[in-house]
């Protein structure tokens, strides 16, 4: 997680890299990035929230100065929360209909940890997974194939 300065961080990624080679234990960093936000990009990650209030999100982050000219979190949502006053305001925002706070609502936890998520600083990540397992299947020599979908 390259935005990680505490459990991820390079300092500590390279210390334990360091162990494991001293050991002859195979590794691979699989470097995490933040993720750009689009209008899509949340309602493709996470289906249950629409396309109508992916928009809307991006929207009020961008309102209110969260992503930079890239696309990219430049908070932490962990450390900075002022996004929940803005993001889930009880008001209905002008000119949105009422499904779209419905789904806000519904979609809460689900959006607050995908925040973490996109600004990359997190301990878990799905996003090479795939690299992963197939890193991991050809260093262990086994002819056996490992899919994420069979996790």
């Amino acid at each position: 997680m390259l935005r990680d300065i505490e459990f991820a961080s390079e300092e500590r990624i390279n210390i334990s890299k360091q162990i494991l080679t001293e050991c002859k234990i195979p590794h691979k960093a699989f470097p995490i990035e933040p993720i750009r936000l689009r209008h899509p990009t949340i309602n493709e990650r996470i289906p249950s929230v629409s396309r109508e209030t992916s928009g809307y999100i991006l929207y009020r982050l961008q309102q209110n100065e969260w992503i930079n000219s890239h696309g990219f979190l430049m908070y932490n949502p962990r450390r900075k929360f002022a996004w929940k006053l803005f993001l889930f305001d009880s008001a209905l925002p002008v000119g949105a209909s009422e499904d779209l706070l419905i789904n806000l609502n519904k979609n809460k936890n689900i959006v607050s940890e995908f925040l973490n998520t996109i600004y990359g600083e997190h301990a878990i990540s799905y996003e090479r997974s795939s690299e992963a397992l197939k890193w991991l299947q050809e260093s262990s020599g086994s002819s056996k194939k490992i899919t994420p979908s069979k996790i």
